[in-house]
């Protein structure tokens, strides 16, 4: 299962993406990444695997950069993990410059997620 979106305008801690079908890989192409009130130079994505009637498990953050260097540039980050119980995933962004206190704000003119770890 793949999906492709963007992103408008997100604070850290403030959103998340839609929920998708996975419990075990999952690979997050940001490409065109924006950042309005601050210099962008990174974003924080953290991915979390949706676990019904409990508290959702935090499977790790991983930093994008490359993709504020041009309209076209690409940061590719992948979670090859499992997680009993977990039948949904979804992204949050917990910080921008690596701060989770800022006023900044970002947007990325494309997102791409897939699950499929044989492409």
């Amino acid at each position: 299962m793949s999906w492709e979106g963007s992103l408008g305008g997100w604070a850290p801690g403030n959103n998340e993406s839609r929920h998708w079908d996975d419990n075990d890989y999952t690979e997050i192409i940001f490409t065109g990444c924006t950042m309005f009130g601050a210099v962008g130079k990174s974003a924080g994505v953290k991915l979390w695997q949706s676990i019904p009637f409990s508290f959702d498990k935090d499977m790790g953050t991983q930093t994008f950069y490359n993709c504020f260097n041009s309209p076209t540039s690409s940061t590719r980050a992948w979670w090859n993990v499992h997680h009993e119980g977990g039948d949904k995933r979804y992204f949050t962004i917990p910080q921008l410059n690596g701060s989770i206190y800022t006023r900044a704000t970002v947007s990325v003119k494309t997102v791409y997620v897939d699950t499929d770890l044989a492409d």
